[in-house]
């Protein structure tokens, strides 16, 4: 099978519509909000205080110390939220981007897994890696594990093909060199989660196989 009629051209599945949709309506809410148009102040800041990720109470839990309950459904919650619309608009059109190509390759149900999972893994990473004070929010963690997917697939494909792997290691790099900028760059306007973005990867690079075990072929990105 070759590699276009594995990822083809058509449009991105409904299950990646209907996650961005929910990126977006709550940072439409947000933005409704700090207008004034929605009766309820700070929405903000309420929805991260139950949704968002909190690495303080990660490190609590390790301790023994009492969590709220949110705190373990926070796991996965904290990949639907974003710090604001510029935030929301890089995400998003990767999201789009790279979980049609994989949504149209796995079905639903399977993309839906592969998402909570990296979601997981994302958050698991960083409360281990991490030592930071705010709430942890947004899809990049599930962004570069859906990319750790698609590189999984390629790995297993250079392993039985015997294909050149200097693609694979140079997106590999690319990949480290990008978290490397980016923090760089946003240093001082809050901090980059790279160790989201690095649990994600591993998420998806290790369930990739165990949910569609028989792809094989260069990874479009």
């Amino acid at each position: 099978m070759t590699k276009e009629s594995i990822f083809g051209d058509a449009s991105p599945p409904t299950v990646v519509w209907a996650l961005t949709g929910i990126f977006i309506a709550f940072e439409l809410a947000f933005a409704l909000s700090n207008a004034g148009i929605l009766p309820i102040e700070d929405l903000r800041w309420q929805s991260y205080h139950g949704l968002a990720f909190l690495d303080i109470y990660f490190e609590g839990a390790l301790r023994g110390q009492a969590v709220p309950w949110w705190f373990w459904t926070s796991f996965l919650t904290y990949s639907v939220l974003h710090g604001g619309i510029f935030h929301l608009a890089m995400n998003g059109v990767f999201f789009v981007a790279v979980g049609g190509m994989v949504a149209r390759v796995m079905g639903p149900a399977k993309f839906l897994i592969l998402f909570v999972g990296t979601a997981l893994g994302g958050s698991l990473v960083f409360g281990l890696l991490a030592d930071s004070q705010g709430p942890m929010v947004g899809a990049s963690g599930a962004l570069f594990g859906l990319i750790g997917a698609l590189k999984s697939w390629e790995w297993r494909y250079i392993r039985r093909t015997g294909a050149s792997a200097d693609r694979f290691w140079r997106t590999i790099i690319a990949l480290a060199a990008m978290n490397v900028l980016l923090a760089v760059a946003f240093a001082g306007q809050g901090s980059l989660a790279w160790e989201a973005h690095l649990g994600g990867f591993l998420a998806g690079f290790l369930i990739a196989p165990i949910l569609e075990p028989r792809l094989a072929g260069p990874s479009p990105i």
